[in-house]
């Protein structure tokens, strides 16, 4: 584990040292519109999902600059307190590139549904930079269609017994009606096709309490914590899976005795889910 989380934070190191590297770039460099691939943030080894993104998006479109940017203030400064590293917000990359010479860029969100962060730190912050043309990449579940092929990408993860195994997907959750309502349409999705597996935030509805509740009353022997969220990180290894009484393994085993697994990949690693980010990339740069 230690090997592991000193090797993705080397990476993570060189991602930052190039993201901010001072380049000089003639008018053929720039030609081309950026790529800013543009998430929540985690201070944990679970960052190794970025570069694992990063290397899908450079086979789907070769030869483009590829910055981040990170969209949660409390995450950045933890990482800056703790491992020494700059993550920068999006109005601060969007400046790079211009600094630069870029004239267009194309942002693609990495978060699960377009709720505060998107709205806030992403749709927001995007007009800011003047003089620079911005397309949007919406976020995972931004359609019927998205939700339809998220769908579709999980099942394939599904564990073939569905009647004495639930499986419960764990999402952030969020704090707006419109994040709220792409993740309950999702939910109204998921049971309408397959009855034992539930989907509860973090934050937010659907409730924990009520995922949990429907496990129980499911009658499965088995249960499936899997992340609904791009990266497994704190909330993956703490709320979900920490041995912390609060945590939903723990109020899981007060129910029954299960036998519970974990899922500790979040979605960032599932190509289906990948590929359906790099969709709304690709159309993203289509408008610029």
């Amino acid at each position: 584990m230690k090997k592991r989380i000193m090797l993705g934070w080397l990476s993570l190191a060189l991602v930052l040292a190039m993201s901010s590297a001072p380049w000089t770039l003639n008018a053929a460099d720039t030609a081309k519109p950026a790529i800013v691939l543009t998430a929540f943030g985690t201070s944990t080894a679970a960052f190794d999902t970025y570069q694992h993104f990063e290397q899908q998006v450079k086979k789907r479109f070769p030869g483009y600059e590829i910055r981040w940017a990170f969209t949660s203030h409390k995450v950045r400064g933890k990482v800056a307190q703790e491992k020494g590293q700059k993550l920068n917000d999006l109005p601060t990359t969007l400046r790079d590139l211009k600094a630069a010479g870029y004239t267009r860029v194309a942002v693609q969100s990495l978060h699960i549904v377009p709720g505060e962060e998107w709205e806030k730190k992403i749709v927001a912050e995007s007009k800011k930079v003047p003089g620079l043309e911005v397309a949007l990449g919406k976020p995972l579940l931004s359609s019927k269609e998205d939700q339809e092929r998220t769908l579709k990408a999980l099942a394939r993860t599904f564990p073939k017994d569905l009647k004495n195994t639930a499986v419960v997907l764990v999402a952030h959750g969020s704090p707006i009606t419109q994040g709220e309502e792409a993740y309950l349409a999702f939910d109204k999705l998921l049971r309408s096709q397959y009855p034992n597996i539930f989907l509860g935030t973090v934050s937010g509805k659907p409730t924990r309490q009520e995922a949990l509740a429907a496990v129980q009353k499911s009658g499965a022997n088995s249960v499936v914590l899997m992340p609904f969220m791009f990266v497994a990180g704190e909330h993956v290894a703490k709320d979900m899976l920490g041995d912390d009484p609060e945590s939903w393994k723990s109020e899981l085993l007060r129910q029954k005795a299960y036998r519970l697994e974990g899922v500790t990949n979040g979605l960032g690693y599932q190509e289906g889910i990948v590929n359906i980010f790099l969709d709304h990339l690709a159309q993203a740069l289509k408008t610029l």
